[in-house]
């Protein structure tokens, strides 16, 4: 999978492409383990260039979800759109992750 890093203030940033699902879940899963370990601020996923996600790609963030929180850091998501934001919704996970429309929108709101 295609992704991008960068930091942006107090957190780290990860930008994800077209997918997020079975197939490319294993390519970002080592990537989340280093800025769990190796970052010290928040983790905002941008999500705005994800067209498919499936479950594999929602357990992913749910346990960097729960590994950010026991370390009392967050987790946003950013510019979730179109199928990927109504599964999120249905399944109410935007009610436990927070989502915001860029990094400007989540630095604004912290």
């Amino acid at each position: 999978m295609d992704y991008a890093t960068w930091n942006a203030q107090s957190c780290d940033v990860i930008a994800l492409n077209s997918q997020f699902n079975a197939e490319t879940v294993n390519d970002v899963r080592s990537h989340f383990d280093r800025l769990i370990k190796d970052c010290a601020g928040d983790v905002l996923v941008d999500m705005s260039l994800v067209k498919e996600l499936d479950s594999s790609g929602i357990g992913a963030l749910v346990f960097l979800y729960k590994r950010l929180k026991i370390e009392n850091r967050q987790l946003a998501l950013l510019g979730v759109s179109g199928k990927p934001n109504e599964l999120l919704t249905m399944l109410r996970i935007n009610q436990t992750i927070k989502q915001y429309d860029n990094v400007d929108d989540y630095m604004s709101n912290h």
